[in-house]
């Protein structure tokens, strides 16, 4: 005769199975029973000793604590067998479904999962947990599968977690088989109870691991400084995917937000970090954390510190870089730009020195316009050591030094310079002698021996090498100048300035943003230049075509002048904030105290404590000094910092992956 499965409940108020003949009487059933858990009934202590009133039986005695160990396996057990039985209850659950096809013997295969059942708990004698057996369930090969083939995009947010969790439940309930006969005759109805069980727990366990693992996580980084860092990158990852297109959280997502940050990056330079680089989510996080408590205000103070430091010097190497000044020094640069420009010149007014032109009537008429001219020319001849003619005696028809061309022409631009008004304002006399002198030059050229490769006039060519010593000297002057005049005056300053004078004018130029940006003032006009003509004006006349240049360097100056406002909110709000952060950790402390208790059978104030902590997790200052160091690296570590954060997500998601597998393997034990 076969043997069937029996529950009874034994003195200490525990459900076992006993495995007996079929159809045994209730009296033949106890009687076993009673051999079989003689020797585990234990002595009342005197504390569980309960003393009845007169004339009435005295209660069965209760434990005071919740026995832990119970849950383990006999130390004489062996845990072989168990998880033997683990690993092949999904082989037998698979084939005794796929016998619902109509392939096999549906009954014999019922028989042979119930009478292996039987006999493992026979020899069990239902001794406490199947640790041994749980095991061997989550190795067998069917688990493992599921676990490596569960994608991570199936539990990247809490709502698929949760999905996932009852659909999994419901399916994995179909691995565990169908032991009790009682259940294997009414097959398909038990299948869909235990899927329905699956379904309901699956979620409830998913849930519970996750919480478990946060909370986990939360005590490891308040002690592990390598867990506060990988937690800090998973939440910078979770905050940088909302700054671009797409998530980090999901297949495919990271290359968008990543790409746009690294882009942003690169362009802003090497002071950028990546809080300049990503969008407004990061500014709210790191000022959150400079308001918290923490070392997070601290890093941010010495950045700004060393960027409000090393703001002028990288606005003049800016504005170095885009007039193209190499760096040229105001003092010591002018007589060098002299002498560097006149032998830069001297081959070609060699070519034009000794040549005679004829005295034509407009030519005529040019020379005798300015009375003023001759004796100034006089005077500029014979400085130079050298014999002047009568200007005044010149015909028509006359031949005259091209020499002396060139030196009337620096004759009337003294005559202008010296006609002008206050602080260096144009009059009607010095715009009459600048225009005379501009017509004289235009002759000049057009009487000039020409290149003979680029037919260009020789005499231009020379001017524009060198105009001589008091233009170069007035250019820069005028350069200087410049910031203090309008878009229109700088205009005119630069107008009809050759190559050498314009060189000179943004010596002096150069020297004039140095002086701006050596105030904080002057700072604030230049990084608003966008809304200020007053100051868009002159840069535009200054750096002519390279004016978008600069300005790219004043946007990016600009976006690393934001963290200025990080972290500067209310003294009363980071008080308050302290508490709540010293109530938290008041809370950890309770959560050690509670698992002391707990290790020693008191399991109330654990589950107490740890529904409270659930409620007030919240990130350990370690992790929040790790984030704000990883959105304060600059340049290539942020860049390094970027590229590594898709495998430090893809690794979490990985890891989120395994424990949903192994919770929906744990939510099937119920339904043993």
């Amino acid at each position: 005769m076969a043997d069937q499965i029996y529950k009874v409940q034994d003195p200490q108020g525990n459900i076992r199975q006993i495995s007996g003949p079929a159809g045994a009487s209730e009296d033949e059933i106890i009687a076993q029973a009673q051999k079989l858990f003689a020797d585990v009934i234990p002595a009342p202590t005197p504390d569980q000793q309960v003393i009845a009133p007169a004339g009435k039986q005295a209660p069965a005695p209760r434990s005071k604590y919740v026995d832990l160990m119970s849950l383990l396996p006999p130390k004489e057990e062996s845990p072989i067998p168990g998880m033997m039985m683990g690993a092949g209850d999904p082989f037998l659950a698979g084939t005794r479904l796929l016998m619902e096809t109509g392939l096999g013997d549906k009954r014999a295969m019922d028989a042979v999962i119930a009478e292996r059942e039987a006999k493992y708990q026979a020899q069990r004698q239902n001794k406490g947990f199947d640790t041994s057996r749980l095991v061997g369930n989550i190795v067998s090969p069917p688990n493992v599968a599921l676990a490596m083939a569960l994608p991570s995009s199936m539990v990247a947010t809490v709502p698929r977690l949760l999905a996932t969790g009852s659909v999994m439940g419901a399916g994995t309930s179909l691995m565990n088989p169908v032991t009790e006969p009682a259940q294997q005759k009414d097959y398909g109805e038990t299948l869909k109870s235990n899927m329905m069980m699956g379904g309901i727990l699956g979620p409830v366990f998913q849930g519970g691991a996750k919480a478990a693992g946060a909370l986990g996580s939360n005590v490891a980084q308040r002690i592990s400084e390598s867990s506060a860092g990988e937690a800090a990158k998973l939440k910078l990852a979770e905050v940088l995917s909302k700054s671009g297109v797409g998530s980090l959280f999901e297949p495919g997502g990271a290359g968008n937000a990543l790409t746009q940050i690294e882009a942003k990056l690169a362009k802003l330079g090497p002071e950028a970090t990546l809080f300049d680089a990503a969008g407004q989510p990061t500014k709210v996080l790191l000022d959150t954390l400079a308001t918290l408590p923490g070392q997070a205000k601290t890093y941010v103070e010495q950045l700004i510190r060393s960027r409000q430091a090393t703001r002028p010097q990288r606005l003049m190497t800016a504005a170095d870089e885009s007039l193209k000044t190499g760096g040229a020094g105001y003092q010591t640069t002018i007589d060098a730009l002299v002498d560097q420009r006149k032998t830069a010149a001297a081959p070609l007014y060699e070519q034009i020195r000794g040549l005679s032109v004829k005295v034509d009537p407009d030519l005529y008429k040019l020379l005798q316009a300015s009375k003023k001219s001759h004796a100034k020319y006089e005077e500029l001849v014979q400085l130079n050591r050298e014999t002047p003619i009568d200007l005044s005696k010149i015909k028509v028809g006359d031949d005259i030094p091209f020499d002396a061309l060139d030196k009337v022409k620096q004759a009337l631009y003294d005559l202008g310079n010296d006609a002008k008004g206050k602080f260096g304002e144009p009059t009607n006399i010095s715009a009459s002698y600048d225009k005379l002198r501009r017509d004289l030059i235009s002759k000049a050229d057009k009487l000039s021996p020409k290149d003979s490769t680029t037919n260009e006039s020789i005499y231009k060519m020379a001017r524009n090498a060198f105009e001589g010593p008091s233009q170069l000297k007035s250019a820069v002057e005028a350069g200087r100048t410049a910031m203090k005049n309008d878009q229109i005056g700088v205009s005119e300053l630069m107008k009809d300035m050759g190559a050498s004078e314009l060189e000179a004018f943004r010596i002096g130029a150069l020297q004039a943003l140095r002086d701006k940006v050596g105030t904080k003032a002057g700072q604030t006009s230049l990084l608003d230049f966008w809304r200020e003509t007053k100051t868009s004006g002159p840069l535009k006349e200054i750096f002519g075509n390279d004016y978008r240049k600069f300005t790219a360097a004043l946007f990016r100056e600009e976006s690393l002048k934001k963290i200025e406002s990080v972290g500067r909110g209310s003294p009363s709000a980071q008080r308050l904030l302290a508490v709540a952060d010293m109530d938290a950790a008041d809370t950890a402390v309770q959560a050690g105290q509670a698992a002391a208790s707990a290790s020693q059978g008191n399991v109330g104030p654990l589950v107490s404590t740890v529904l409270n902590l659930g409620k007030k997790i919240t990130t350990p200052e370690q992790t929040r000094n790790e984030m704000a160091k990883l959105l304060l690296e600059k340049g290539p570590f942020a860049m390094r910092t970027l590229k590594d954060l898709p495998e430090t997500v893809r690794k979490f998601n990985e890891a989120q992956a395994k424990q949903a597998a192994l919770a929906n393997v744990l939510a099937q034990q119920p339904n043993r």
